[in-house]
């Protein structure tokens, strides 16, 4: 009879159950060898279908635990063997605390044994030595392999440190490092100094940048990754009563062929303009409130041209503006701004020989 799901039933041939020959007295059979010989081929076909303690047969088919667990496991020690739950844990199965090589020659023994290597492995290692360049790494003695970072560059001096945990990714061809680099993200080798004007300059490892001061700024070293740039005395200050001991002149703006509609723009404070042929001042859109200047205004040498202004700019008494017409006259035209959109001009200097 055997087996019948998860039960074990004896059998002489005739009968089965658990009292087969109590079954054979009650039906008046005597001992037959036969049916001894049957049963206790049942019975050894049955422990055949078991599973030694001592390990002396295997399973032939899949276990079902019958959502049991297997305590008291062993560590597995082969490619082949279960693992226990305190294996994966302590990630012995894909750590080891110290590689036994040398600086950019890196090696671990992992137990069980890798005896290949498969693309998505990962290992993990404490470093004995920091890099000094390209390095590998050897797993058991399988081969070694080129440790990259950022996909396909070569590990550069220090970017594996003494002492620390590397974690690599094995991608089919090289180990791909997933740990953080000791020379830290973003590092750099070189950079390029540019200025408004001058020659660019490479700023390598080793070089020394001096941040030096110019006219009117000061700078000072002060802690180690720190310069202060200050404005020395000779630079006027916002807010402040300054002595100014050179002339100061304000921007000027110069066109020397002045005619039709024209917008000053008054980011510039003064303005000389040639006029060759009649004037209109459009109103501007670029000044500010307490501004002065001057407007200087030359005729051309053919001379007689005229001067007309937009609404944002006011004269005395709203009489407008009355300027030389002799050809080659300057004359000088001063303003002042009051506010947004009102430019107030003073009667013109005329006539400047």
């Amino acid at each position: 009879m055997g087996w019948s799901g998860n039960t074990f039933t004896r059998t002489n041939g005739t009968h089965t159950g658990t009292s087969v020959w109590q079954q054979d007295r009650d039906a008046g059979t005597k001992i037959v060898a036969d049916r001894h010989d049957t049963n206790d081929n049942d019975l050894a076909t049955g422990i055949n279908t078991c599973i030694n303690k001592t390990g002396a047969n295997a399973f032939t088919g899949n276990a079902n635990l019958g959502s049991q667990k297997i305590v008291s496991l062993a560590d597995g020690t082969a490619h082949t063997d279960g693992v226990n739950a305190g294996q994966i844990q302590d990630g012995g199965l894909v750590f080891q605390a110290n590689d036994t090589g040398s600086a950019n020659t890196y090696a671990i023994a992992l137990a069980p044994v890798v005896t290949a290597y498969v693309a998505g492995q990962e290992f993990n290692f404490k470093a004995g030595n920091a890099s000094s360049g390209a390095s590998t790494l050897n797993v058991n003695g399988v081969g070694a392999k080129n440790i990259k970072k950022k996909n396909d560059q070569n590990i550069a001096a220090g970017d594996i440190e003494e002492d620390a945990i590397i974690k690599v990714l094995y991608d089919g061809t090289s180990f791909q490092m997933i740990s953080q680099l000791g020379t830290s993200a973003g590092s750099m080798t070189s950079f390029t100094l540019t200025g408004d004007s001058g020659s660019n300059q490479t700023i390598a490892d080793s070089n020394t940048m001096d941040i030096a001061g110019g006219t009117g700024i000061a700078t000072v070293v002060g802690a180690t990754d720190t310069v202060t740039v200050a404005i020395d005395s000779t630079v006027a200050t916002r807010n402040t009563n300054n002595t100014w001991t050179a002339a100061q002149q304000g921007r000027l703006f110069t066109d020397t062929t002045t005619t039709g509609a024209t917008t000053l723009d008054f980011t510039y404070q003064n303005f000389y303009l040639t006029a060759t042929g009649n004037i209109t001042l459009s109103n501007p859109s670029t000044e500010v409130a307490s501004q002065t200047g001057i407007i200087f205004l030359k005729q051309d040498a053919t001379g007689s041209r005229t001067l007309s202004i937009g609404t944002d700019y006011e004269t005395a008494g709203g009489a407008g503006l009355t300027i030389s017409t002799a050809a080659n006259s300057l004359d000088i035209i001063p303003y002042a701004i009051s506010e947004s959109g009102r430019i107030q001009l003073g009667a013109p200097q005329l006539a400047f020989a």
